[in-house]
């Protein structure tokens, strides 16, 4: 994401030294790529704990089974 990110940038640069008319044009476009890599981080971190979640939820629920099926023994 980084790099189609400096590419674009890259590009609104280019426009902007090409024609200062079009400044407003590469502006908007750096502002949306730059809008649009918060968003997809955002969406990264909460898929990163809805895993963090799942992981802890499966390692519970293996560790209560797996204490369910030992052999007891009488004290």
């Amino acid at each position: 994401m980084d790099d189609k990110v400096m590419m674009l940038m890259g590009a609104a640069a280019g426009v902007t030294l090409a024609g200062r008319g079009l400044r407003p044009v590469a502006k908007l476009a750096i502002r949306g790529a730059v809008a649009a890599a918060a968003a997809t981080e955002g969406a990264r971190r909460g898929l990163g704990d809805l895993y963090a979640e799942a992981k802890a939820e499966q390692r519970g629920a293996v560790t209560t089974a797996a204490a369910a099926s030992a052999p007891r023994t009488s004290a």
